[in-house]
């Protein structure tokens, strides 16, 4: 067993010196370290400063390029802070491929310090060491060269579509990692392979491109998600805390409500029982009045019956010697007798004291006339007998025999009292 991996392992080794031969023989220096290069380190450019052709005043030296490593060529400038230097410095070259047909990929051989993006034609190429999305004059290198890689050349191959025929524009900016670090240094090598084995190694770099932005899509969508979801529930517990607040607001506002209608209902329930006291009050009053003036004009009836009884008197004692005189005492008392004012104000002091009475009994029988409709009116005040004959200057009799006709009219029974059915409301 051991001695079938030993023959692998030689066989592997013997492909892999094979075709270590193979691409050395078919390839074709195109930029190599020590060429000259264009820079500028006078402070930031533009962010689109690739895509332009300016750089006509640009100073020029030989790779390596840089400061601060004794393996430099030429020396550039780092700004005017040695605490605060610039992040980015910036170079292009222009290369001139006469037949691009007969190179089947490149190899790029990149030595950066810190990070670097590069650019063929105005479209970025690759970035290493540089974090992924937008590029701006404060973007720093992902990470600190150490002194074992700042002259390592890092490796990456690519397929013969990425150069045109005839001159193309090598663009590149390097990015340190801090402004206060010591060194920085750029160079960079350009190989053509014309030998087809080298699709085999670029395809492996494409496959392994493809995997590594494989795992950063799908590192990149579980952050989405979870920036998604942490969003999401940052956004239903900002819902639940206003749904909070606006129930809280809204109970507030419904206790408010209930206390102060509560409030009213009690003062404007006050105001009623107030309202209603005043005028229970003030019926009771009137009720007491109207009482008065009923016994006022019943004492009326009363002086006029007196009245009568001197007209009577006076005409008995009537003489020769005083008849001009004694006629007209009569007559002034006749006029007090047939005026009968008294009986309609005692007939609307009745009817508010007693509300419906005489409706009650007009309903129940019309026919009573306007003296059986007194002669109720004096019942139903309690006047006994002899005063009602008295008030209507008429026999007891008499009245005796009104109340039969009435209770005859009213269609009552001969045990009925008339009194009790008038005094029942």
């Amino acid at each position: 067993m051991k001695q079938n991996k030993i023959i692998v392992l030689k066989n592997t080794f013997v492909l892999f010196f094979i075709f270590l031969n193979l691409i050395s023989y078919g390839q074709e220096i195109i930029l190599q370290n020590g060429d000259q290069w264009s820079y500028y380190d006078r402070g930031y450019l533009e962010d689109d400063w690739y895509k332009k052709q300016n750089n006509q005043d640009w100073e020029t030296g030989n790779s390596p390029l840089g400061y601060g490593d004794k393996t430099i060529t030429t020396i550039i400038k780092y700004g005017y802070d040695k605490e605060n230097k610039d992040l980015i410095k910036y170079f292009t070259k222009k290369v001139t491929i006469k037949n691009t047909l007969k190179f089947k990929g490149y190899e790029f051989r990149l030595r950066r310090d810190d990070g670097a993006i590069i650019y063929i034609n105005g479209k970025e190429l690759y970035r290493d060491n540089m974090p992924n999305g937008y590029i701006a004059k404060s973007t720093k290198a992902i990470r600190l060269i150490d002194s074992e890689e700042e002259t390592k050349f890092n490796i990456k191959f690519f397929n013969s579509s990425i150069l045109k025929k005839g001159e193309n524009t090598i663009s590149v900016q390097i990015h340190q990692v801090n402004p206060y670090s010591s060194d920085c240094s750029f160079s960079l090598e350009i190989i053509g392979h014309t030998n087809i084995n080298i699709l085999t190694e670029v395809v492996r770099k494409q496959i392994e491109t493809k995997k590594t932005l494989e795992i950063k899509i799908d590192a990149l969508s579980s952050n989405f998600i979870l920036k998604n979801t942490v969003t999401q529930l940052e956004i239903y517990k900002n819902s639940n805390q206003n749904l909070k607040f606006l129930l809280f607001f809204i109970s507030f506002l419904l206790i408010i409500t209930i206390i102060g209608s509560y409030t009213i209902y009690i003062k404007n329930r006050k105001s009623e029982d107030t309202f209603k006291d005043t005028i229970q009050k003030l019926n009771y009053d009137v009720i007491e009045n109207e009482k008065k003036m009923i016994s006022f004009s019943t004492q009326l009836l009363h002086y006029k019956q007196y009245l009568k009884e001197v007209k009577a008197d006076l005409n008995f004692i009537k003489t020769d010697s005083n008849t001009k005189a004694l006629n007209n005492s009569i007559k002034q008392i006749d006029f007090l007798i047939e005026n009968n004012d008294e009986w309609e104000q005692l007939k609307t002091h009745f009817n508010t004291v007693f509300s419906g009475f005489y409706d009650k009994l007009l309903t129940n029988c019309p026919t009573l006339t306007e003296t059986e409709l007194r002669h109720c009116m004096f019942i139903k005040l309690h006047i006994q007998t002899k005063e009602i004959a008295r008030i209507l200057n008429i026999d007891p009799r008499s009245v005796q025999t009104a109340r039969y006709r009435i209770k005859k009219k009213l269609n009552l029974p001969e045990e009925q009292d008339l009194r009790s059915f008038l005094i029942t409301p």
